[in-house]
């Protein structure tokens, strides 16, 4: 049996069995119940996307863990910018209320998000990048005005899987919820897309959003006694005050 092992995410372990099958295990409680969620979520959300998603075919809740076939592609560059706009579009109008699914109040929980990064990770950067970084966390407070939409919520290269140019699957739902859909945009008008025609305002909190990427991995280094998720985070998050 061929096995491949990927260890580098946040909420879980993963092992690839014989190049076919996908083992998912939650590290911790809180993770345990995010594959609940998705167990929920991704049966109802496969028939109205244009893409493939995982499907489980086992999901145990003690000792928690779900497999489902391996959906191959590679991580999205700058390919298919139509295909990936119309799985946006899908996804954002999908009717998720009979669905069990996080809807925290949006400004809450990102003031919270602000006065966490306050405490552990403004203190890290130089003096004269501390005032930068204060007006960057002061800007959660105009994280309003949208139409709450079923999101994704971690949607980057590595989960946005393409085959033969075109996007072929979307993996990695631990974070789906409802909430601003310009998270969603967040890292796609910053690199692979930045010419798409899209709202101003979708484009500013886009903005924050991505901005703010590097904030969590310096706090979840942090929180993890992981040195090099600090130091990462720390040179990204500069690259973008």
């Amino acid at each position: 049996m061929g096995l491949r092992e990927n260890d580098d995410g946040w909420d879980f372990k993963v092992l690839i069995l014989d190049d076919e099958w996908v083992l998912r295990i939650p590290r911790n409680e809180p993770a345990a119940a995010k594959l609940a969620t998705e167990a929920g979520l991704l049966p109802a959300l496969a028939p109205a996307l244009p893409v493939e998603i995982p499907r489980f075919e086992h999901a145990s809740r003690e000792p928690p863990f779900v497999v489902y076939r391996l959906i191959r592609g590679e991580p999205l560059r700058h390919d298919d910018p139509d295909g990936v706009r119309a799985f946006l579009a899908a996804l954002h109008a999908f009717d998720a209320s009979g669905i069990d699914l996080p809807r925290p109040d949006w400004l809450e929980a990102w003031r919270e998000n602000a006065a966490r990064f306050r405490d552990v990770v403004l203190p890290l950067l130089e003096p004269g990048e501390r005032s930068r970084g204060e007006a960057l966390l002061q800007e959660v407070e105009t994280l309003v005005g949208f139409e709450p939409r079923l999101t994704h919520c971690d949607l980057e290269a590595c989960h946005l899987l393409v085959r033969d140019g075109r996007l072929a699957g979307v993996i990695d739902w631990a974070g789906a919820r409802i909430g601003d859909p310009a998270l969603d945009y967040g890292w796609l008008l910053n690199d692979p897309f930045p010419d798409w025609d899209v709202d101003d305002e979708l484009r500013r909190r886009a903005s924050l959003y991505y901005r703010f990427g590097p904030w969590f991995a310096v706090e979840y280094g942090l929180r993890t006694n992981q040195p090099e998720w600090v130091r990462s985070g720390l040179e990204n998050l500069r690259s973008r005050l």
